[in-house]
């Protein structure tokens, strides 16, 4: 499991702590992210850390936890998140069952700062999500554990997206096989007023790599490129209404 970090907080703690009480077995690799201060790190024979001297994104720390990690999946959980008990190990059991799955997710329970319930992600499981993949991306990313020889296969994370690059990934890995989702809310996903998700501007070098992306999968399934410009536009207009505070994240209830 690759956690990324930019501070050693009560919150990465709380993360930790759910990926060792896992049922399955893993290693966690800690990628501390341009970190100085490293007090209250925690020490345990399972997780191992990365440190990149200087702070350089999650793609790059990501990427580089990739490297050093010795399993045959790669698992995903931000460093404000929690794992519920029994998530990898039932990711685990499908993709050994199914080989033709390169990516599985969760559905998520959302919580705010303070750890209480606001909402709930229930994206479409059990199913190739491919296409739909082309009108918004439905992983939720901190949910996810990928087959390694599939991330290796589309170059892993790419760094030019600093924003949004778990759904350019999705939309790459959905090219060489199925990206699904597991039904349970297997994962405890955190809004708080530190969180980036609206910063990335619909006009960026990110959200211009996911029009292309999206562009890349519709021409690999077959689908119309003319249909797939009206979609990438119709995204582009729902991005700008949340960029600019015009529409709320529907997973929250409050």
């Amino acid at each position: 499991m690759i956690v990324p970090t930019v501070r050693v907080d009560d919150w990465l703690r709380a993360a930790l702590q759910s990926l060792l009480a896992q049922t399955a077995e893993l290693e966690v690799v800690v990628v501390l992210d341009g970190v100085e201060d490293t007090t209250g790190m925690p020490r345990h024979e399972c997780v191992r850390t990365v440190t990149l001297p200087q702070r350089s994104g999650s793609a790059a720390a990501i990427n580089a936890g990739t490297a050093v990690a010795r399993g045959e999946f790669i698992g995903r959980l931000d460093a404000d998140d929690l794992a519920e008990p029994g998530r990898v190990a039932a990711q685990v059991a499908l993709l050994d069952a199914d080989p033709g799955i390169v990516a599985v997710g969760t559905a998520a329970t959302v919580i705010d700062d303070a750890g209480n319930t606001v909402g709930a992600i229930d994206p479409p499981a059990g199913t190739d999500l491919a296409r739909g993949l082309l009108r918004k991306n439905l992983v939720v990313h901190s949910s996810v554990l990928i087959r390694r020889s599939a991330l290796v296969s589309v170059g892993g994370y790419d760094t030019r997206c600093v924003r949004m690059q778990d759904y350019d990934l999705w939309l790459r890995l959905a090219r060489v096989g199925r990206v699904t989702n597991l039904p349970g809310r297997l994962t405890r996903y955190r809004v708080h007023a530190t969180m980036h998700s609206r910063e990335t501007s619909p006009f960026s070098a990110s959200a211009t790599r996911i029009r292309a992306s999206r562009l890349a999968l519709a021409r690999h399934l077959g689908r119309s490129v003319a249909g797939q410009t009206l979609r990438n536009l119709a995204w582009t207009a729902s991005q700008s209404a949340r960029h600019w505070g015009l529409r709320r994240p529907r997973y929250l209830t409050r």
